[in-house]
């Protein structure tokens, strides 16, 4: 959300989340100005792809093709977790 606030330009964005038996999905798209790259320059995406991969998840980022950005994680839920 903070990327989206700082680099989009776009008044708004949407976030779902959806929580299953084995992994937590989380995904924010903007129809903002986008970028044409998901490596990032900063600190926001390279280190929202460092802390998924910490808990062994998947993560994609990058721009949409009909224009804005989509980050998406995947987040394995422990075993005996609530």
């Amino acid at each position: 959300m903070t990327n989206v606030v700082r680099h989009a330009d776009t008044p708004h964005c949407h976030v779902s989340i959806d929580y299953g038996g084995e992994e937590l999905r989380i995904e924010v798209i903007d129809d903002g100005r986008g970028t044409t790259t998901a490596e990032g320059n900063g600190f926001g995406i390279p280190g929202m792809r460092e802390r998924v991969a910490l808990l062994n998840g998947h993560f994609m980022a990058g721009p949409r093709p009909e224009g804005g950005f989509r980050v998406a994680a995947r987040l394995p839920i422990p075993a005996g977790a609530p």
